[in-house]
């Protein structure tokens, strides 16, 4: 907490030499926003926008502030604005997929998930959150086809291991469960969601 004051009040100091740095501001809000001084973040990316419209990250930003302050409306407009202005600025992508998910239109959602896909073929980032929004949506063989796409771009992706074991569980094949869990765990041997779920399928095999 200290050291983001500190970082703020060199970021003051830094403005009053150059008043024009929209960087400048743009950071002064990050340090706002990660005190949870809302309503003060809000003013210094608008101040950075104000310096330069075009700074996409200021309008990402904002849209993270806004969506924090529950002001969704807002929070979309400028994730479209910064998507205007980089459209393939992912983190903009997910987010707003994210708010369109939670708002119930997911074929909007899955257009964006899916779209983050084909402009980053090799992130296996993406596939995996593709594949959270497939699964959050009781569409499970989609699920497992982009958990297993994140796995084939990325062998140490041990949260795709995981989830791929927990929709497993959940149909009761704990055999294969459990091999996933073990290889979620060869790679994150402290992950407690695997260690919880492994132990529940052992003891359930136990049973039957």
């Amino acid at each position: 907490m200290e050291k983001i004051e500190n970082q703020i009040s060199e970021i003051k100091e830094e403005l009053q030499e150059s008043p024009e740095d929209a960087d400048l501001f743009n950071e002064l809000g990050i340090g706002y926003q990660m005190l949870g001084e809302y309503e003060q973040a809000v003013k210094a990316y608008q101040q950075a926008l104000q310096k330069d419209q075009n700074h996409f990250k200021a309008h990402f930003n904002l849209a993270n502030t806004f969506f924090e302050l529950n002001k969704i409306d807002q929070a979309v407009n400028h994730y479209l604005d910064a998507l205007e202005i980089r459209p393939d600025y992912v983190p903009a992508l997910n987010n707003l997929a994210d708010i369109y998910e939670i708002a119930d239109e997911d074929e909007r959602a899955r257009e964006l998930f899916e779209y983050i896909t084909k402009i980053k073929p090799d992130d296996a980032m993406g596939y995996f959150n593709l594949a959270n929004h497939h699964l959050r949506a009781n569409n499970t063989v989609e699920a497992g086809r982009c958990y297993k796409k994140a796995i084939e771009l990325d062998p140490e992706f041990h949260e795709a291991y995981n989830n791929i074991g927990l929709m497993l569980k959940h149909i009761g094949q704990y055999e294969k469960a459990i091999s996933y869990f073990d290889q979620c765990l060869e790679i994150a041997p402290d992950y407690e969601p695997a260690q919880e779920d492994l132990k529940a399928c052992q003891e359930a095999l136990k049973k039957s």
